[in-house]
């Protein structure tokens, strides 16, 4: 093939160790021997001197052409590279967008976060034990009920007159709502307890046990009481019945389904009539408020205590072994989280109440004018709640709430008016007695 008559008939490129050749320089000297014709199928031919050190080009056949530089040979490879990255992106996304979870299933399955409502509390490790001394050890308490009732909200006791029958209300002292009656009868309210969940209790009319829900008709159990207190579980109740057997008396233990209102006997002691003595009248209040004449008691361990005013000892009753027993005097009551405790000393018609801990220290006191009883602990152990006893100018009897707040440490404070309260107990809190 022939290019155009104005193409320079040799090539342009010559190697870069070559200086240009003159016209002159270009001649064959005499000497050598001329050049070989190129063969008829090369059209192209070779520079004179023979074969050059780059690759042979001819713009002729190939154009107007430079060779490409550096950066432009580059250029593939980062497009290259640019869809390299591209697909990549595309697969992640596609990885993502393929499950409602994301990414997390090739992670393993997400654990659901739990509402707050539900949360429970971060497992304790347990301590490893000696496997020697595992069979002393006791086994725990009863956990405390959670509180899910208002902090000041209390059941107690109210005289509708001076002297009407007594009835039994709820009421949260730090709201503004009237108090909400729970037993309301004519016979009157001797003795309650109220269930340490809050849910029920059982109150004693004219010596009837009546079992008390909250929004529900009250149910009549049929059998007289004395005495009653329910367990920590909230699920049984433990009542005393006193009664005469000839020149003696007999105190029987009783139990009490709650799910179905069965009551059962446990144990009977029998004992010489008692002799009582008169006291006046604010002590009568006073003795009444605390639980009258004939008391039971459940331990913090589960042990039952029966208490019966002139009876020569004070018994118990162990509801796992059927065991009965008897000691000198009545439990004493201890704050929900076992570590604090109330003692009272009276002088003069003044009592004196003293905080107290496990050691038996003074954290405490307060000093009110009349005479204390029905101390019950707040469920957070900061709080208790108790009946003041005063004597009236007419011989009477006035009967008020008092509050003490522990936490900081105060006066008490005056929760009714009415000079006809009492028997106050903090719903939803537990009573711990030990002996």
């Amino acid at each position: 093939m022939s290019g155009p008559t104005d193409w320079p008939s040799r090539d342009l490129f010559r190697d870069q160790g070559q200086d240009a050749a003159s016209p002159e320089s270009s001649e064959p000297s005499p000497e050598s021997p001329p050049p070989p014709e190129p063969p008829d199928d090369d059209p192209a031919g070779l520079p004179p001197g023979g074969l050059v050190t780059e690759p042979a080009y001819d713009p002729k056949s190939s154009g107007n052409r430079r060779r490409p530089t550096t950066a432009e040979q580059a250029v593939p490879w980062l497009i290259g590279l640019v869809l390299a990255l591209a697909g990549m992106l595309i697969v992640l996304l596609a990885l993502v967008f393929s499950s409602n979870d994301g990414l997390l299933p090739a992670y393993g399955e997400p654990t659901p976060e739990p509402t707050p409502a539900r949360t429970p509390p971060p497992p304790t490790p347990e301590p490893s034990v000696d496997p020697s001394a595992a069979a002393s050890v006791e086994p725990s308490a009863t956990p405390e009920p959670t509180p899910a009732f208002p902090p000041l909200e209390i059941v107690f006791m109210q005289r509708t007159s001076d002297s009407g029958p007594v009835h039994l209300f709820t009421h949260d002292f730090a709201g503004s709502a009237a108090p909400v009656p729970q037993a309301r009868d004519n016979r009157g309210v001797d003795v309650y307890d109220w269930s340490p969940d809050g849910t029920h209790g059982l109150a004693l009319v004219d010596g009837n046990p009546l079992y008390l829900t909250p929004g529900s008709s009250a149910v009549d159990l049929g059998d007289g009481f004395d005495g009653v207190m329910f367990t920590a579980d909230s699920t049984t109740a433990y009542a005393v019945r006193a009664t005469l057997a000839g020149a003696n008396d007999q105190a029987e233990l009783l139990s009490v389904n709650v799910s179905n209102g069965a009551v059962q006997s446990l144990a009977t002691w029998t004992y010489p009539h008692p002799t009582l003595f008169q006291e006046s009248a604010v002590q009568e209040a006073q003795f009444a408020d605390d639980g009258g004449l004939n008391r039971v008691f459940v331990l913090d361990d589960g042990t039952i205590v029966v208490s019966i005013l002139g009876a020569p000892a004070v018994y118990t009753y162990n509801p796992a072994t059927g065991v009965s027993g008897q000691t000198n005097h009545e439990p004493l009551l201890w704050s929900p989280n076992r570590e604090l405790t109330i003692s009272l000393a009276e002088s003069g018609g003044n009592t004196t109440l003293t905080l107290r801990g496990l050691a038996n220290e003074d954290r405490g006191a307060i000093g009110v004018q009349g005479f204390v009883s029905h101390v019950r602990w707040s469920a957070a152990s900061n709080q208790i709640v108790f009946t003041l006893s005063r004597a009236t100018s007419g011989g009477g009897v006035s009967q008020d709430l008092y509050l003490w707040d522990l936490q900081p440490s105060g006066p008490a404070v005056r929760l009714t008016q009415d000079l006809r309260s009492m028997g106050g107990t903090f719903r939803g809190a537990i009573s711990r007695y030990r002996l």
